[in-house]
């Protein structure tokens, strides 16, 4: 028995990775600075980056964070055809997480805005650290949702339930992430252009990797 992968996966495939994209180019604009130091707490990079510039990555990116939600409904579909039940489960799983990370994504501009705040003195340091604790476990929430939703990934593809061939799990958003975080390690100068998007180049590749390589059918194994 074979199942056929939908134009509508498809076409929420080619969302997602617009979503990506999008994301990734409105967080650029919003915090990368070269040289910055990201794991800042105080968050003085985004004092050297203008504010309309921000404003603009604001917009773009929270416009666009929703096609994750797409792009997941692509990948879902694709990771175990067999298995509908479970399919849905980790779309609704991994949507939750991702608007989580939306939420978090949303308030980056106003951490930027106190920092410039803070540096002409209209601010108190306090007010950024309240936020911050706000803030920061949003985006924690996400990152285990991918290890989790990673773990899936390269199950389903090695044991063949998959649309995917075999070497695509190599290729789970968690390890891609990491890659960019070990190419940060490795080579600070090119890996420094990529780590403050990091999570949305990572899910730009998986996107793309999934459009080229998904299959038409795949071997339907199992039952929800």
């Amino acid at each position: 028995m074979t199942s056929a992968i939908s134009s509508t996966a498809r076409l929420c495939g080619i969302a997602g990775l617009a979503g990506a994209l999008g994301t990734g180019l409105g967080e650029g604009l919003l915090q990368y600075a070269p040289g910055a130091d990201f794991a800042d707490p105080n968050y003085n990079y985004f004092t050297s980056i203008a504010i309309s510039r921000q404003s603009a990555g604001h917009f773009i990116s929270v416009l666009s964070a929703p096609l994750y939600l797409l792009g997941y409904w692509h990948l879902t579909r694709n990771i175990a055809p067999a298995r509908p039940r479970l399919s849905n489960a980790l779309f609704l799983f991994c949507a939750y997480a991702f608007m989580l990370g939306a939420v978090w994504m949303g308030e980056r501009y106003f951490l930027a805005a106190t920092a410039h705040a803070i540096e002409t003195g209209a601010a108190s340091p306090a007010l950024l650290e309240d936020f911050a604790r706000h803030n920061e476990p949003f985006v924690n929430a996400l990152r285990a949702a991918i290890v989790i939703f990673s773990a899936a990934w390269i199950y389903f593809i090695v044991s063949g339930q998959s649309r995917y061939p075999r070497f695509m799990a190599l290729f789970s958003p968690g390890a891609v992430l990491g890659a960019i975080f070990l190419l940060w390690m490795a080579a600070p100068a090119i890996g420094d252009k990529f780590l403050p998007t990091a999570m949305n180049t990572a899910h730009a590749i998986v996107f793309a990797m999934s459009l080229i390589f998904v299959r038409g059918t795949s071997r339907a194994v199992g039952k929800s």
